[in-house]
């Protein structure tokens, strides 16, 4: 019986491991979209991107914004949708 269980257990850890591979994705973002949500200007043919003069201090909620998601203040998260939909 325990050669049994054995079989059965190590079935579930791969069965477990390959449905938590699926979980471990990339999030792929252009490097313009990164640099807009920080205030900036990006140069596609230079690859820079070039900042105004930043305020001292930002609240969470305009931190988010600029990353084109929305705070929760109960939670303090920040939601973004998928925008690759």
């Amino acid at each position: 019986m325990s050669h049994c269980r054995m079989v059965v257990g190590i079935g579930v850890v791969i069965a477990l491991a390959g449905s938590l591979s699926g979980c471990a994705g990339r999030a792929r973002v252009s490097t313009k979209s990164m640099c807009e949500a920080h205030g900036g200007s990006y140069s596609a043919t230079a690859r820079q991107c070039t900042y105004p003069a930043q305020p001292s201090a930002r609240s969470a909620a305009q931190i988010c914004e600029m990353q084109g998601g929305q705070l929760d203040p109960v939670s303090d998260e920040c939601a973004i949708d998928d925008r690759s939909k």
